[in-house]
């Protein structure tokens, strides 16, 4: 009987390392997924009503009113200057413009409302979020979400404004928009105060509206 070792079949040699590569490779993506899989967990935060949480800053995926939604913050051009939190003075930087919500049930948090603080490092005192009005500022962003779940979600959000009041989805200084595609809500401020660089925690809060 005739038997050809391995080496001397270039062919069979090259198959058999083709599949070797193969096997390989989709370990390595198994073994990243559980990776990703992990780290998705590690930024999970049960949030409960009246309960408030914490997490640092970033996009981060916590659970409120039994749906999970990512919030991230996004800069502003930098150009803005003044002092920050430390007393430091500081040109040509970013400051939160606008806040993003997105994968918000509006049905499960019907008759909630939901409060977004920034905080700096050591602290807790919230960092000023945007001018308001009455030449005031306010440093809270909160959406209220309506009780009827009939509403259509582009209008089932209002806001608030630093006093307290519901100003509907938009005033001169802050505005609420809704991308039917994406499912995302962005919460836009005209005159951002809070310096990118400053933030170092995001307190969030849902309450009984």
């Amino acid at each position: 009987m005739f038997e050809k070792k391995i080496g001397e079949d270039p062919e069979k040699d090259e198959e058999l390392s083709r599949r070797r590569r193969k096997v390989d490779l989709t370990i390595g993506i198994a073994l990243l997924a559980i990776a990703l899989v992990g780290a998705s967990l590690a930024q999970s935060i049960s949030l409960s009503p009246n309960d408030r949480v914490e997490f640092g800053q970033g996009a981060v995926t916590l659970k409120a009113c039994d749906s999970f939604i990512s919030i991230s913050l996004n800069p502003s051009a930098a150009t803005f200057s003044g002092f920050t939190n430390a007393g430091q003075p500081y040109s040509n930087a970013s400051r939160v413009k606008s806040i993003q919500f997105s994968g918000l049930d509006t049905k499960a948090c019907a008759g909630r409302s939901i409060k977004v603080q920034l905080y700096p490092d050591n602290s807790t005192t919230p960092l000023s979020l945007f001018e308001d009005s009455a030449s005031t500022t306010s440093d809270r962003a909160v959406l209220v979400i309506d009780p009827d779940k009939t509403l259509d979600r582009a209008v089932v959000i209002s806001l608030e404004n630093g006093l307290g009041q519901n100003v509907g989805r938009t005033d001169s200084y802050q505005s609420l928009s809704y991308n039917v595609v994406s499912a995302m809500y962005t919460l836009e401020f005209s005159s951002p105060l809070a310096l990118m660089s400053d933030v170092s925690r995001v307190g969030i809060e849902t309450y009984k509206s």
